[in-house]
């Protein structure tokens, strides 16, 4: 890669990930001393001098990270084009192939963009993205997204929503209806949004499936105490580990028998014990029930926010796409659909 593949146009393309080693070649771009430099970034004089002298085993912490790329964005292009020939080439963005762009360096640069036209810092700009998303971005993301990692698909689509509202408005109504995000499997759904960000400051959280492990497991009891301390209205409709669905399913994902009704049991007994424990007249804010029907959809319905994972044939259930979708005002969407699914199931439930 030659310095002339690094600028288009006057704008480098972003730096992927700011060192000491980086940072002093900007200074020396830059024909600054370690003194002007310092002021320049708006840090200590021993600041710049403890990056130097760590070289590439030191690395600024986000927020500089984020004034190191303003710093090159907003220098001379020969500065740029200095800065570039001493850029060591294993920190450069992968170059386009012959064929087409770098689709991740141009989705890291939309990131660094939208952010610099909002003049918010990485923190800030986080805390508007998760406004948009059904997860929260910290300012490391954000950092991470305009340097060195290739942005979830969900931002990138939320960039459009942030700078121009009315449009994204307008596409998501005839293109997406109310889906906000598409993962592909439980594990990334619950990477990028845990239970205890999914649930936090619920009023209501309705849920129906096999053994429901995200709620089960993956939330402790403490919370689910205090969720229902604080107002919660809380139904939950496992599959019953003594019917004839959980075994079909057993077969299908290529379970041994019992294993799946098992852990359906052992989590039905956890959630009771949670109820059991909650003060005198709140018990019945935490309802439980079991169905024995196929099983179809894994649903958890958090106030506005609807999570939904089909299950497959022979395929098993954490493995399957999680969409997510939020009940809007028009009528339509999947929300509805899978809130309808719940109630069906819920009415012909057997209480615990």
């Amino acid at each position: 890669m030659t310095v002339l593949d690094v600028i288009e146009g006057g704008t480098m393309t972003p730096v992927q990930r700011w060192t000491g080693r980086e940072t002093k070649a900007l200074r020396y771009a830059l024909r600054m001393s370690i003194r002007d430099f310092a002021v320049h970034l708006g840090v200590a004089e021993r600041t710049v001098s403890k990056w130097e002298a760590g070289g590439k085993s030191v690395t600024p912490r986000p927020e500089m990270q984020a004034a190191l790329d303003t710093a090159l964005a907003q220098a001379a292009d020969e500065a740029r084009r200095r800065f570039a020939a001493a850029l060591p080439q294993a920190n450069l963005p992968a170059p386009a192939s012959e064929s087409g762009l770098n689709l991740g360096a141009v989705a890291c640069g939309q990131v660094a963009r939208a952010r610099q036209a909002l003049g918010l810092s990485v923190e800030d700009f986080a805390a508007v993205l998760a406004r948009t998303l059904t997860w929260r971005p910290t300012g490391n993301d954000i950092t991470n997204w305009e340097t060195s990692t290739v942005p979830p698909g969900d931002v990138v689509l939320a960039l459009s929503a942030i700078l121009d509202p009315s449009s994204a408005a307008r596409q998501g109504t005839d293109r997406f209806g109310d889906l906000v995000a598409v993962h592909t499997n439980r594990s990334e759904f619950s990477t990028n949004l845990p239970p205890d960000q999914l649930l936090s400051g619920a009023s209501t959280v309705r849920a129906v499936g096999l053994s429901l492990n995200l709620l089960s497991q993956g939330y402790p009891d403490r919370l689910w105490h205090d969720l229902v301390e604080a107002g919660a209205h809380v139904r939950l409709l496992f599959l019953n580990p003594s019917g004839q669905a959980v075994q079909a399913r057993e077969a299908e994902e290529g379970f041994p028998a019992g294993q799946l009704s098992g852990l359906t049991k052992l989590n039905i007994e956890t959630l009771m014990r949670v109820r059991d424990r909650l003060p005198d007249g709140l018990q019945d804010r935490m309802e439980l029930a079991v169905y024995d029907d196929t099983l179809r959809f894994n649903v958890i319905l958090v106030d506005d926010l609807c999570v939904a994972q089909p299950y497959l044939a022979e395929s098993r259930g954490v493995d399957s796409p999680a969409f997510v979708a939020r009940r809007r005002q028009a009528r339509g969407g999947l929300y509805p659909v899978f809130e309808q699914h719940f109630e069906t199931q819920w009415r012909r439930g057997q209480r615990l």
